[in-house]
């Protein structure tokens, strides 16, 4: 361990859980998506995932086991709320407190994330974060998981990675729900920060309670030296780390970077811009990747265009990208510059690799992340603590079951989880 930094893991619902339709959960924006198999890369669902909804006690106690202190969970609004609003599935409610109160009494700290991108469908009818009336659904969803969980759990994470969730839900149509266009995205990215902000206020109501967000970073270079390229870069940047903070921060919308941003004034209401306005107890750095963007007129909306790793002739993992553990340290010190006293957490990391390949890249892969905390903490930047990127194997999004980021394996015949080299490679360093 790095000093007196914690270690811990972050897992979703809608990647683990599976149990889709048991105990009175409800169907999520996840379930219907997944319907269409031509929108998953292996036409599979997470209808039983990695069945964490039966096998919770032994997951909990793997990370235990490696020597995880934290472990994050999100909860599935779904399961809650079945219909998003009214009637609470009092199954739901039992079931994240049998996980809350298992990972106290093995002494693990657990962590709520209130929302990984998976809207309840009934919603997304109603026109999910596009329609305004979200706000007030996301706020009676925050007091329901407060009441009943506030008790436990200290650490709260409102919303996953908003830019990834609106960006890929609701402008390029690849993710749940689906949705395309200027209008969704503008729409949807308002709403969700919003909706973050109320659920901010309505948490810390109840003392004690430490509320943050999760926030998607991806080092943006430019192709070339040129004008061109470099107003391109800083373009996309703006859209990738800065829209999804500067609005918490009174900065508002980064107009001047990034002009398809006065596209949201039209969902702006008076006042909304001063209760956006969050001031965080802590901030969520999750990065993973680097892109690299030039110019090009002709992309709608961005006249920016992102150049292919293989055409840069960088390794890339089996999602396509071109990992980049340096991103860590680099957002950690960019962040702790808006505010050096925030407390910052690394509350994502990790690598894909596909079936089959050495597990030792991803040891390295950590080996990078470890010497880039250790910078940032002899730079006296106020980084708590890693939360790695996934405890096993499972679902991960469009790309099915492709994609392997976990430390332990998956048998997807029997479930059966199994300790990778990585995992093997942490344990001895934490007790180290």
């Amino acid at each position: 361990m790095i000093g007196d930094l914690k270690w811990g893991v972050t897992i979703s619902a809608v990647q683990t859980e599976g149990a889709y339709k048991k105990d009175g959960k409800g169907i999520s924006i996840w379930d219907t998506f997944a319907k269409n198999k031509s929108k998953i890369k292996d036409r599979s669902d997470a209808s039983i995932a990695t069945d964490f909804y039966h096998r919770y006690k032994e997951d909990i106690d793997l990370a235990v086991h490696i020597g995880l202190k934290i472990f994050r969970f999100s909860i599935s609004w779904s399961r809650i709320l079945p219909k998003g609003t009214g009637a609470i599935n009092q199954k739901g409610i039992d079931f994240y407190n049998n996980v809350i109160n298992y990972c106290l009494s093995v002494g693990v700290e657990p962590w709520i994330t209130t929302y990984h991108w998976d809207l309840p469908q009934e919603l997304q009818d109603k026109g999910g974060w596009r329609n305004r009336e979200i706000l007030f659904c996301y706020e009676n969803y925050i007091k329901i998981l407060r009441d009943n969980y506030a008790d436990r759990v200290t650490h709260w994470i409102l919303i996953n990675e908003a830019i990834v969730c609106i960006g890929a839900g609701y402008f390029l149509g690849i993710h749940a729900p689906g949705k395309r266009g200027i209008k969704n995205f503008s729409a949807g990215i308002h709403h969700i920060l919003l909706a973050q902000a109320k659920g901010y206020r309505v948490l810390k109501k109840e003392k004690g309670l430490q509320v943050g967000t999760a926030i998607s970073c991806t080092k943006i270079d430019p192709y070339t030296k040129s004008l061109k390229d470099q107003k391109a870069a800083k373009k996309i940047d703006a859209l990738m780390n800065r829209l999804c903070i500067e609005p918490h921060l009174g900065m508002g919308y980064p107009e001047k970077d990034l002009p398809l941003t006065k596209r949201i004034e039209k969902f702006i209401e008076d006042g909304d811009m001063e209760e956006m306005k969050t001031n965080f107890d802590f901030w969520g750095i999750q990065t993973y990747a680097r892109e690299v963007v030039k110019s090009a007129w002709y992309v709608p909306y961005l006249g920016a265009m992102l150049v292919s790793p293989k055409k840069r002739k960088v390794p890339v993992s089996i999602m396509g990208w071109e990992t980049y553990p340096e991103g860590a340290y680099y957002f950690l010190e960019r962040f702790s510059k808006y505010n050096p006293e925030k407390p910052l957490w690394l509350s994502e990391c990790g690598m894909a690799l596909g079936e089959g390949e050495d597990d030792q890249k991803r040891i390295e892969y950590y080996k990078r992340v470890i010497e880039g905390a250790k910078n940032v903490l002899e730079k006296r930047i106020n980084l708590k603590g890693i939360l790695v990127w996934t405890l096993v194997d499972n679902f991960e999004w469009a790309e099915g079951y492709i994609p392997k980021f976990g430390i332990i394996s998956l048998d997807e015949k029997n479930l059966d989880r199994t300790m990778k080299k990585t995992a093997i490679w942490l344990k001895k360093k934490l007790s180290s």
